[in-house]
């Protein structure tokens, strides 16, 4: 009965980044801008937030957390990281903020497995403006797997990142062409 539950939350959790770890349900690291958005109306969300950069869905419940999800997409317009920010709080409610990477990091552990390192922040010891990481999965290097704590403007969030590294490196395929068009020009 125990291994009937634990394959149940397994297959939930599958269903909540996908079935290989490496996106976002269907919708798999390296594809392309418009593809991820007809998957996202597929999956029966609304597109928001679009920049040169990242597309968002506004509002996606991470088991019991509302979170906002960010596509973020490199020099060629693929996709290469996500994103998983909750709600700006002030520091009035910062017990909730550690509540909140806590469940996070639940969640993350449950698709990636216990954290490799943990790193110990209390509310005097963040820094502002940037991630600071509270939980970090290291052991697959293809990604940078991580969850945080970020102040700026004396308002606080937490966010869960995946990044695939070899797309969050990529050269722009335009430079590349002509760089192979230089190469052939110049025998």
């Amino acid at each position: 009965m125990k291994l009937f539950f634990a394959a149940l939350l397994l297959l939930g959790l599958s269903a909540l980044f996908g079935d290989t770890g490496n996106g976002f349900r269907t919708i798999q690291f390296g594809t392309d801008r418009q593809t991820v958005i007809e998957e996202i109306f597929k999956l029966g969300y609304d597109v928001q937030g679009q920049s040169s950069d990242r597309i968002c869905i506004p509002v996606f419940m991470m088991g019991d957390l509302p979170v906002e999800v960010n596509f973020l997409f490199n020099r060629n317009d693929k996709f290469y990281s996500l994103e998983f920010r909750t709600g700006r709080i002030d520091v009035k409610r910062i017990n909730k903020l550690f509540e909140a990477v806590d469940y996070l990091s639940d969640q993350f552990a449950l698709k990636y497995g216990n954290p490799n390192r943990r790193y110990s922040i209390n509310e005097s010891n963040i820094q502002s403006g940037i991630h600071n990481i509270y939980r970090e999965w290291t052991s697959d290097k293809n990604y940078n797997i991580y969850t945080a704590l970020v102040e700026n403007d004396l308002r606080y969030y937490t966010i869960g990142v995946v990044t695939h590294q070899a797309l969050a490196q990529e050269a722009p395929e335009e430079k590349e062409q002509s760089r192979k068009i230089q190469k052939s020009a110049a025998f």
